[in-house]
């Protein structure tokens, strides 16, 4: 026997490494580890972010463009109609009904960047609004 056929080893003598899932998978896999109640205030969140991003690119469209004395309730509809979708989709994706197996999806990244980005949104309206209103007359 060579030294070449004694070195050489075969598929049966390592058990096969299952493959390594994708970052993103792993990621909303992280996502969905977290506990339902965190997972259900977390879609409360970016809900409300959403909701409170939006109102003043609605409001300042509808006072641009569509004022009427008889439809100033519908502003305040559209930005809670958004927050309100945003919700229902992070229920469907990150919380589901109790015991379902959610699906490890790259949705989940997409709805938790979203999230994010409007959690950030409010957070910077709320300085300048803060800096603004303490601001000197």
């Amino acid at each position: 026997m060579n030294r070449r056929s004694r070195t050489r080893s075969t598929a049966s003598d390592h058990p096969a490494r299952p493959p390594r899932e994708p970052a993103p998978v792993r990621m909303a896999r992280s996502i969905l580890s977290l506990p339902r109640s965190a997972r259900v205030v977390m879609a409360a969140v970016f809900a409300l972010a959403v909701t409170f991003a939006l109102s003043p690119v609605v409001d300042a469209v509808y006072l641009r463009y569509f004022y009427n004395d008889a439809t100033t309730l519908v502003p305040s509809l559209v930005s809670t109609g958004a927050g309100l979708v945003m919700y229902v989709l992070g229920w469907f994706l990150i919380v589901g009904t109790v015991d379902e197996d959610i699906p490890a999806r790259v949705a989940i990244l997409w709805y938790g960047g979203l999230g994010l980005l409007a959690v950030s949104v409010v957070l910077i309206m709320l300085v300048i609004g803060w800096i603004t209103g303490n601001a000197p007359d």
